[in-house]
């Protein structure tokens, strides 16, 4: 609005502001913006932050069925948490945990003290799931395969079964393909730090334009609600940086997510101090 031009290459204002049309005043050679890499893809807008100044060595995946329309998008949450930025992601390697947090029926609510209502045990979620990290060049992309079905005294409903593959890409970013009943669709899961130990976490769910929205719309509740379980222990739970794991299974997996998930801390990263 000051009629000033900025280089994207070099960040610099140009040498000279125009005042009126045939009258130039001189700007400093240290004027200067912040520039970053950016790109939009898949309805976002992303943008390369590193704290040594890097260039990319990676980038987010294109999702062709939104890029060409197939999928629409249907909604989004979004909560701000109080926890370590890595605990989200390593919820995806953190099998042991569906059954304990996950398994109550969705109209049981979120609180977890009050979820296991006997009134409500006919209808139970079953999970499976495994996490493993894909070989190079795709060291910065996480896998994990997940199945999700809802039983009604033991029978299986067909209509809300779910056959998951997420891909964690980069310590921020999330895929959660799915298929189901009604077709194919995406979660897309962003995770944005605001301040020390606060994230902002969005979901946005994108399906079939023929699919109607309620079920999108169902879909995305459904997920909220095994969301907001997760963040009522984030929000209490204390991030131990060296914890104590056992010789078991689902341990190691939360182990193996750690050591992948350092690759995302560079040596000049700001640290919190308390």
């Amino acid at each position: 609005m000051h009629m000033r031009e900025v280089s994207l290459q070099s960040s610099l204002c140009s040498p000279h502001r125009l005042i009126s049309e045939n009258t130039f005043r001189y700007v400093p050679a240290v004027a200067k913006v912040t520039s970053y890499t950016t790109m939009e893809l898949n309805g976002w807008v992303y943008l390369w932050h590193h704290a040594e100044g890097a260039e990319p060595s990676w980038t987010p995946v294109e999702l062709q069925d939104i890029t060409s329309g197939t999928w629409q998008y249907k909604g989004r949450t979004e909560h701000y948490i109080n926890y370590h930025i890595e605990e989200l992601p390593e919820n995806g390697a953190d099998v042991a945990h569906l059954a304990q947090v996950h398994k109550p029926f969705i109209a049981a609510g979120i609180d977890l003290a009050s979820m296991w209502n006997k009134y409500l045990s006919w209808g139970q979620h079953k999970w499976t799931a495994s996490w493993n990290q894909p070989p190079a060049p795709d060291e910065h992309v996480g896998s994990l395969k997940l199945t999700h079905d809802l039983k009604f005294f033991g029978i299986s409903l067909p209509f809300v079964f779910l056959n998951v593959h997420a891909f964690q890409v980069g310590p921020g970013i999330v895929y959660l393909k799915f298929e189901s009943f009604f077709g194919t669709g995406v979660f897309i899961q962003s995770l944005t730090p605001v301040e020390p130990m606060l994230q902002k976490l969005a979901h946005s769910i994108y399906m079939n334009w023929a699919v109607p929205n309620c079920i999108s719309k169902f879909f995305l509740y459904a997920e909220c609600v095994q969301v907001e379980r997760d963040i009522m222990i984030w929000n209490n739970k204390k991030y131990a940086g060296k914890p104590v794991f056992a010789k078991s299974t689902e341990d190691s997996l939360i182990a193996r997510h750690r050591r992948w998930y350092s690759q995302f801390y560079s040596e000049n990263l700001p640290k919190l101090k308390f």
